[in-house]
Protein backbone atom coordinates (compact mmCIF):
# COMPACT_ATOMS: atom_id res chain seq x y z
CA UNK A 1 0.00 0.00 0.00
CA UNK A 2 2.70 2.40 0.66
CA UNK A 3 4.33 1.75 -2.73
CA UNK A 4 1.33 2.52 -4.45
CA UNK A 5 0.72 5.77 -2.51
CA UNK A 6 4.16 6.88 -2.90
CA UNK A 7 3.38 6.49 -6.86
CA UNK A 8 0.59 8.19 -6.97
CA UNK A 9 2.15 10.80 -5.12
CA UNK A 10 5.26 10.81 -7.74
CA UNK A 11 3.11 10.73 -10.60
CA UNK A 12 0.46 14.03 -8.97
CA UNK A 13 3.71 15.94 -8.43
CA UNK A 14 5.08 15.32 -11.60
CA UNK A 15 2.30 16.20 -13.40
CA UNK A 16 1.65 19.28 -11.18
CA UNK A 17 5.43 20.54 -11.89
CA UNK A 18 4.76 20.16 -15.70
CA UNK A 19 1.58 22.60 -15.28
CA UNK A 20 3.79 25.08 -13.14
CA UNK A 21 6.68 24.68 -15.27
CA UNK A 22 6.96 28.08 -16.99
CA UNK A 23 6.32 27.98 -21.17
CA UNK A 24 9.31 27.03 -22.62
CA UNK A 25 11.20 25.66 -19.29
CA UNK A 26 12.30 22.17 -21.74
CA UNK A 27 13.54 24.44 -24.26
CA UNK A 28 15.67 26.37 -21.78
CA UNK A 29 16.93 23.20 -20.45
CA UNK A 30 18.05 21.80 -23.31
CA UNK A 31 19.97 25.31 -23.72
CA UNK A 32 22.28 24.60 -20.91
CA UNK A 33 25.52 22.99 -21.23
CA UNK A 34 28.84 23.74 -23.29
CA UNK A 35 28.95 24.10 -26.57
CA UNK A 36 31.56 24.03 -29.19
CA UNK A 37 31.95 26.43 -32.45
CA UNK A 38 31.96 24.51 -35.50
CA UNK A 39 30.90 27.73 -37.58
CA UNK A 40 30.17 31.01 -38.33
CA UNK A 41 29.11 32.98 -41.41
CA UNK A 42 28.53 36.53 -42.24
CA UNK A 43 26.89 37.10 -45.32
CA UNK A 44 26.22 40.42 -46.64
CA UNK A 45 22.90 42.01 -48.76
CA UNK A 46 24.97 40.67 -52.03
CA UNK A 47 25.37 36.94 -50.52
CA UNK A 48 28.84 36.80 -50.38
CA UNK A 49 29.98 34.56 -47.62
CA UNK A 50 32.51 36.21 -44.87
CA UNK A 51 34.49 33.99 -42.23
CA UNK A 52 35.16 36.47 -39.58
CA UNK A 53 36.87 34.22 -37.39
CA UNK A 54 38.26 32.03 -40.07
CA UNK A 55 36.77 28.83 -41.48
CA UNK A 56 37.64 26.45 -38.71
CA UNK A 57 37.18 28.70 -35.72
CA UNK A 58 37.79 28.09 -32.06
CA UNK A 59 35.49 28.85 -28.81
CA UNK A 60 32.86 27.62 -26.79
CA UNK A 61 29.92 29.33 -25.72
CA UNK A 62 28.55 27.86 -22.49
CA UNK A 63 24.68 28.22 -21.34
CA UNK A 64 24.85 27.09 -17.14
CA UNK A 65 21.25 26.05 -15.32
CA UNK A 66 21.62 29.35 -13.34
CA UNK A 67 21.01 31.55 -16.25
CA UNK A 68 24.74 32.76 -16.80
CA UNK A 69 26.51 32.12 -20.05
CA UNK A 70 30.05 33.08 -21.54
CA UNK A 71 31.29 33.42 -25.14
CA UNK A 72 34.83 32.72 -26.10
CA UNK A 73 35.82 32.71 -30.07
CA UNK A 74 39.35 32.62 -31.81
CA UNK A 75 40.28 33.27 -35.42
CA UNK A 76 41.90 30.11 -36.63
CA UNK A 77 44.68 29.79 -37.77
CA UNK A 78 45.57 32.17 -34.86
CA UNK A 79 47.20 35.95 -34.64
CA UNK A 80 50.62 35.15 -34.49
CA UNK A 81 52.71 36.01 -31.05
CA UNK A 82 53.77 40.04 -31.47
CA UNK A 83 57.25 40.36 -32.66
CA UNK A 84 58.27 42.06 -29.84
CA UNK A 85 57.77 39.07 -27.46
CA UNK A 86 55.57 41.26 -25.17
CA UNK A 87 51.84 40.79 -25.45
CA UNK A 88 52.06 44.57 -24.03
CA UNK A 89 54.06 45.91 -26.66
CA UNK A 90 52.85 45.06 -29.77
CA UNK A 91 52.33 47.36 -32.91
CA UNK A 92 48.98 48.87 -33.52
CA UNK A 93 48.28 46.85 -36.03
CA UNK A 94 49.24 43.74 -33.73
CA UNK A 95 46.90 44.72 -31.25
CA UNK A 96 44.00 45.48 -34.09
CA UNK A 97 44.63 41.93 -35.57
CA UNK A 98 44.26 40.71 -31.86
CA UNK A 99 41.09 42.83 -30.85
CA UNK A 100 39.35 41.46 -34.25
CA UNK A 101 40.58 37.89 -34.41
CA UNK A 102 38.81 37.19 -30.56
CA UNK A 103 35.54 37.88 -29.51
CA UNK A 104 34.66 37.67 -25.49
CA UNK A 105 31.52 38.02 -23.77
CA UNK A 106 29.75 37.18 -20.37
CA UNK A 107 26.45 37.28 -18.79
CA UNK A 108 22.94 35.83 -18.12
CA UNK A 109 20.71 34.53 -20.55
CA UNK A 110 17.17 34.19 -20.86
CA UNK A 111 14.98 32.32 -23.52
CA UNK A 112 11.69 32.99 -25.19
CA UNK A 113 10.74 29.39 -26.26
CA UNK A 114 7.74 30.34 -28.32
CA UNK A 115 9.79 32.72 -30.10
CA UNK A 116 12.86 30.58 -30.27
CA UNK A 117 15.01 33.07 -29.14
CA UNK A 118 17.54 33.59 -26.87
CA UNK A 119 18.81 36.63 -25.60
CA UNK A 120 22.03 37.35 -24.16
CA UNK A 121 22.53 39.82 -21.79
CA UNK A 122 26.28 41.03 -21.75
CA UNK A 123 27.43 41.85 -18.55
CA UNK A 124 30.97 42.22 -20.15
CA UNK A 125 32.56 42.06 -23.26
CA UNK A 126 35.88 42.52 -24.67
CA UNK A 127 33.72 44.65 -27.77
CA UNK A 128 32.83 47.86 -25.26
CA UNK A 129 29.41 49.06 -27.74
CA UNK A 130 28.52 45.29 -26.16
CA UNK A 131 28.80 45.36 -22.47
CA UNK A 132 25.14 46.48 -21.15
CA UNK A 133 23.44 45.28 -24.27
CA UNK A 134 20.49 42.60 -25.14
CA UNK A 135 21.98 40.90 -28.01
CA UNK A 136 18.65 38.41 -29.10
CA UNK A 137 19.85 35.05 -31.48
CA UNK A 138 17.16 33.09 -33.27
CA UNK A 139 17.94 29.40 -32.21
CA UNK A 140 17.43 26.29 -32.94
CA UNK A 141 18.35 22.90 -31.39
CA UNK A 142 18.55 19.93 -33.83
CA UNK A 143 20.02 16.74 -31.40
CA UNK A 144 23.65 17.43 -30.50
CA UNK A 145 23.79 20.75 -33.00
CA UNK A 146 23.01 24.10 -31.35
CA UNK A 147 22.36 26.89 -34.94
CA UNK A 148 22.03 30.28 -34.29
CA UNK A 149 20.74 31.95 -37.52
CA UNK A 150 18.89 35.49 -38.24
CA UNK A 151 19.47 38.70 -40.11
CA UNK A 152 21.56 41.55 -39.09
CA UNK A 153 22.36 44.46 -41.02
CA UNK A 154 20.77 43.93 -44.43
CA UNK A 155 22.76 40.18 -44.42
CA UNK A 156 22.77 37.15 -42.43
CA UNK A 157 24.50 35.79 -39.90
CA UNK A 158 24.92 31.84 -39.11
CA UNK A 159 26.50 30.07 -36.32
CA UNK A 160 26.46 26.52 -35.73
CA UNK A 161 27.89 24.59 -32.58
CA UNK A 162 28.09 21.22 -31.36
CA UNK A 163 27.36 19.54 -27.63
CA UNK A 164 30.60 18.69 -25.89
CA UNK A 165 29.66 15.28 -24.22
Amino acid sequence: MHRIRTVVFATALAAALSIAAPAGAAEAADLVGTWRVERIVDTDADGKAHYPYGETPKGYIVYDATGHLHVQVMRTPPTPPFASGDDLRGTDAELRAAYLGYIAYFGRYRVDAKKGMVTHQVEGSLMPSYTGTDQPRPFRIEGDVLTIEGESGGGRFLRQLRRVR
